[in-house]
């Protein structure tokens, strides 16, 4: 128990004295240093160095968790490739490596299989030596079948079990997430939504899906679905939510207020842009903000209701592109339709999010594992 305690302190807090060590986990002296002798000599803690003493004492010896008793994999899967990074125990990515791999063609399994042992290779290390991996994909994964739902677009990786094929071609464990899960794990650790407890991050892209977490932790639903909203219903006539936020969607909205652009994300920032200026523009920005503003609003109007969250993250390349403009558009059209008011904001939009979601999701189970 002391041991466990002291290897998240070390991974938490960085480099500590041992008086810190007995102090963060209510050690005496005698204790704090067999820990120690222990943990070193079963390689789990290493010295890294000494700090200054401020008084006539000796300077006091610093300990750190070992970085390589364990390394972990975090990929994210597209339709048209792998994006893949090997971490240490302390979570610090040391290898990467990016391949395209496209169509409806052969297995994916062995260029996916490829690109780990390079990544590995770039920071010296064989497949034997990774040990758990997180892969972030298109879609949701049902827990009873393992098979991948929601992803018509992922034809390759369609009818059958997927973590466990997985697991068989990389000889390491493997779990499967959703990657717009991992994006809100990594915004929840990194990103905008530190320090809060519930949120829903609302993804616009090409597609819609939302994400939600509860409690600090992600919520998945029964059969793994939860956040699948692109294909709800909004209206008796059968248009689905997608129709009003998706790329497509924007785009058309767009082009109905007069701005031009061959990308929703392109609209919506040359629309931020154009608000934020006094003078003539093309096109009426302020009504395609306010307009779209009001369709994301109704879009998760439900689900802040249901589930009374801290925070409301519009994520994907058209959140980000909305930047607070948008945020504060939403939050004044949410507030007037809830009683409870939710904060609104961008998401992060940092670059691999949904691999940096995978390496910390990879990390945090390899860290269970290799402390006890």
């Amino acid at each position: 128990m002391n041991d466990r305690a002291a290897l998240h302190a070390l991974v938490r807090r960085g480099p500590m004295s041992r008086i810190e060590l007995e102090q963060e986990i209510g050690l005496s002296k005698p204790a704090a240093a067999e820990l120690l002798r222990r943990l070193e000599e079963a390689e789990l803690v290493r010295q890294d160095g000494h700090r200054t003493s401020p008084g006539p004492g000796p300077n006091a010896r610093l300990w750190t968790v070992n970085e390589q008793a364990g390394h972990a994999v975090g990929a994210d899967i597209t339709a048209t490739g792998f994006d893949v990074a090997v971490a240490n125990l302390a979570g610090t990515v040391i290898g990467e490596r990016r391949i395209a791999s496209r169509g409806t063609g052969p297995d994916p399994l062995p260029a996916l299989r490829r690109a780990v042992v390079d990544a590995g290779r770039a920071a010296g290390l064989r497949l034997a030596d990774l040990g758990h991996a997180v892969v972030g994909i298109s879609g949701s994964i049902d827990p009873v079948t393992g098979r991948l739902g929601y992803a018509d677009h992922m034809p390759r990786w369609l009818g059958f079990d997927v973590p466990a094929r997985l697991t068989e071609a990389l000889g390491i464990t493997v779990t499967v997430e959703n990657d717009v899960n991992l994006v809100a794990v990594d915004e929840l650790l990194h990103g905008c939504a530190r320090g809060y407890r519930d949120a829903v991050l609302v993804w616009m892209s090409r597609g819609v899906a939302a994400a939600v977490i509860i409690d600090g932790r992600l919520h998945r639903g029964s059969r793994g679905g939860a956040g699948e909203i692109d294909r709800a219903p909004i209206d008796p006539d059968g248009h689905q939510l997608s129709d009003l936020i998706d790329a497509r969607g924007v785009l058309a909205l767009a082009q109905r207020h007069g701005i031009g652009a061959s990308r929703a994300s392109t609209a919506v920032r040359r629309a931020v842009a154009a608000s934020a200026v006094r003078g003539s523009s093309p096109g009426d920005p302020e009504g395609f903000l306010g307009d779209l503003a009001t369709r994301i609003a109704r879009s998760v109007v439900i689900g802040v209701s249901l589930l009374d969250p801290q925070l409301v993250i519009l994520a994907g390349d058209i959140g980000v592109a909305g930047g607070d403009r948008l945020a504060d558009r939403v939050a004044d059209r949410l507030h007037r339709m809830v009683a409870h008011r939710p904060e609104v904001r961008p998401g992060t939009g940092r670059d691999h999010a949904v691999r940096h979601g995978a390496v910390d999701a990879a990390v945090r189970q390899l860290q269970e594992a290799v402390f006890g």
